[in-house]
């Protein structure tokens, strides 16, 4: 089970973007596809100029906890019932 998912709330916490709140379009192994984020526009041939998105690295972007309005560690805990399920390090509080 991955800790960070599609559509979690996050914060990136280094480089150009650091300090920008978003949330994950898409995951791949170790990089990031973050929404209104690392967007560059490239030459087409025939097409002008186009928007991409380019990734981070994973390792760049921390949980956001929007309760507390500061980034968190998330940890995965199995629960009474054995399934496992993720919880905010700081708040103990389940994600969904």
């Amino acid at each position: 089970m991955k800790k960070l998912r599609s559509g979690d709330p996050i914060m990136v916490i280094a480089g150009k973007y650091k300090g920008k709140i978003s949330s994950i379009e898409k995951i791949d192994e170790n990089k990031v596809w973050v929404k209104w984020l690392n967007e560059v526009k490239r030459a087409m041939k025939w097409k002008g100029f186009v928007k991409k998105h380019l990734p981070i690295n994973i390792s760049n972007v921390m949980y956001y906890d929007e309760v507390s309005k500061k980034p968190s560690k998330l940890k995965i805990i199995s629960n009474k019932e054995g399934k496992k399920v993720r919880k905010i390090a700081k708040t103990d509080k389940e994600i969904k």
